[in-house]
């Protein structure tokens, strides 16, 4: 992440209203950053050589544990963050109850035990990892890792394939599309992170690949999602193929939305290959120590 580029005292600041905005809607038992990105947004006139101020943006990755979680609550959240800091400030929200984390399967302690111990803890009491069941984790399972990951790679391949062949197939092309996409996303996010997101928006998946690995703006744009048609495929809920009109994209939006998803398959592939490659080798240097 971009951490290293900003004065401490500016992230505590801003975790410090982060944090007062979120206690005003959920109980924290703990809250843990591990994670930022930024960005600065301005404009400048060539006309008259005036340049707006820059808006500086700032996306946190968080662990928020509580004991008490109503539904919806990481969209919900992440929402109020956005609105009360004026745009400012967005986050990913890793959101799960104390005994959650107890029950996780091996996989996900991984990636908890990591944060707990190498994240921040910014509100709450920080927990023992023995309490979370979290201290003695089995290694890795490489295996295991690689063939979810190439599973999850050749779905996302095959259901682009099959959005590209038919033409006129309409809102069955979207949903392809947007499968495809989240396919892509859980690959990629297992093979660094070795996590299995609770949410599947599309804007919270990409968020979470961009903790992973950087991805340029020319190869696929956040803003790409508030762009309509192209939000709108991307957000594209299976449910909608029961009542929606097959008309409802036109074969260019389509044909847009499948490049753009193409374009990050091919970004990320060689990415994920080099990852689960290093993963492997590391663990046969494991077993000759």
């Amino acid at each position: 992440m971009l951490t290293n580029l900003h004065p401490p005292k500016v992230i505590e600041f801003a975790l410090a209203q982060i944090t007062e905005i979120l206690k005003k809607h959920i109980e924290i038992t703990s809250l843990y950053y591990f994670g930022m990105q930024s960005s600065a947004q301005g404009t400048h006139n060539s006309l008259n050589n005036d340049a707006s101020k820059q808006q500086q943006h700032y996306h946190f990755y968080l662990l928020l544990l509580s004991k008490h979680i109503p539904s919806n609550s990481v969209a919900n959240l992440s929402d109020i963050v956005h609105q009360d800091s004026g745009g400012k400030y967005t986050i990913s929200l890793l959101l799960y109850m104390p005994k959650q984390l107890i029950a996780a399967s091996d996989h996900n302690k991984y990636f908890f035990s990591k944060i707990i111990q190498s994240g921040g803890l910014v509100e709450g009491s920080p927990f023992e990892l023995a309490l979370l069941k979290l201290s003695q984790i089995p290694e890795l399972d490489i295996k295991g890792i690689t063939n979810y990951t190439q599973d999850r790679i050749a779905i996302a391949k095959h259901c682009l394939n099959l959005s590209a062949i038919e033409e006129n197939a309409g809102i069955l092309n979207a949903h392809l599309i947007r499968l495809s996409f989240e396919q892509l996303c859980l690959g990629t996010i297992y093979a660094f992170l070795h996590y299995h997101p609770q949410h599947h928006h599309s804007v919270y998946l990409f968020k979470l690949v961009q903790f992973c690995h950087e991805i340029p703006s020319n190869i696929f744009s956040e803003q790409l999602f508030e762009q309509s048609p192209l939000k709108n495929i991307f957000y594209f809920h299976h449910t909608e193929l029961r009542y929606r009109s097959s008309a409802l994209f036109s074969v260019a939006e389509l044909n847009m939305a499948h490049s753009y998803c193409q374009c990050l398959l091919d970004y990320l592939l060689p990415i994920v290959n080099h990852q689960l490659q290093t993963l492997k080798t590391a663990s046969h240097e494991n077993e000759k120590t």
